[in-house]
């Protein structure tokens, strides 16, 4: 019996980044075999998380995987959440939606640069650093610890703790 992760991106297909960084960790910590399928739905920005498109590719790529059990999971940015209101409020209505839907939430403080590079990354340039970040081998050289948090703080994202319930690591 297999099982499929959906992984809800804010990234485009184009640009790609956000899957960058998870796959490295994939890749770094987990067990991969032919029971593990990943599917990506690309939301663009994080305020589609809801959108007919979104839950309709959902629902599709759920109907369409047959040799097991289908995980739904949001990884979302939180942004200033600490400084801002309508980034608080977006985010805890991400959660909620995902709490009432039986869906994960990885959460990246204060975005998936910041956890994975140390800093914020200009948007031109989040390309070029996804990259490096995957070529140079620098999944090695990060804590653990930072991923592996229950509480929102600058460079610390939650990913391990949503990944060990369905994942083996190495």
């Amino acid at each position: 019996m297999g099982i499929q992760m959906i992984l809800c991106l804010e990234t485009n297909k184009r640009a790609n980044t956000d899957y960058i960084y998870i796959k490295e960790v994939l890749e770094y910590l987990y067990q991969q075999n032919n029971q593990i399928k990943i599917s990506i739905v690309y939301m663009n920005t994080k305020s589609k998380y809801q959108c007919k498109n979104v839950l309709r590719e959902i629902e599709r790529k759920t109907r369409d995987y047959v040799h097991g059990e289908t995980k739904v999971i949001y990884c979302i940015d939180t942004d200033n959440y600490e400084k801002n209101a309508k980034h608080a409020a977006e985010f805890s209505e991400i959660q909620q939606f995902c709490e009432r839907n039986g869906y994960d939430l990885i959460w990246f403080c204060h975005d998936v640069e910041e956890v994975f590079l140390g800093k914020k990354i200009p948007d031109s340039s989040k390309v070029q650093e996804a990259g490096a970040f995957r070529r140079k081998n620098r999944i090695a050289k990060l804590s653990l610890n930072e991923l592996s948090r229950n509480t929102m703080g600058a460079c610390h994202s939650n990913i391990l703790n949503v990944l060990d319930k369905y994942l083996i690591r190495k």
